[in-house]
């Protein structure tokens, strides 16, 4: 027990050594779009930590960004659900990861639900 707690007050992860990021936060998470349009975003991104780290979104190979103390906007257009990986520069390793959720809206769909209630209180 005492062990872990060392582990967690050092904010190493047992068995990797890796020290873990103190704040990473990545806002917002979902991303709203109507059909046939992009979802663009504007993500707001933030950690702090001793090593430099650098800022993936998963599917590619280049750093979106990298620092010790970031806090920063940027501006995205995503067309599917996305993972964004928080890695240590030198090694590579994984730290963290967030997903950020893309989601259609259809405008049309509450019109078509309204007529439908209104036709389920018809008798």
């Amino acid at each position: 027990m005492r062990v872990l707690f060392l582990f967690l007050l050092l904010g190493l992860v047992p068995g990797t050594g890796q020290a873990q990021p103190d704040s990473f936060s990545l806002k917002p998470r979902l991303c709203l779009h109507h059909s046939h349009q992009a979802c663009s975003l504007q993500l707001s991104v933030e950690w702090q930590n001793e090593q430099q780290l650098c800022l993936y979104l998963q599917s590619k190979a280049e750093p979106l960004l990298c620092g010790r103390e970031v806090r920063q906007q940027l501006q995205l257009v995503l067309t599917e659900h996305s993972r964004f990986e928080l890695r240590e520069q030198a090694s590579g390793a994984l730290l963290s990861q967030r997903l950020v959720r893309v989601l259609q809206v259809d405008l049309n769909a509450g019109d078509q639900l309204l007529k439908r209630s209104r036709s389920w209180g018809t008798p």
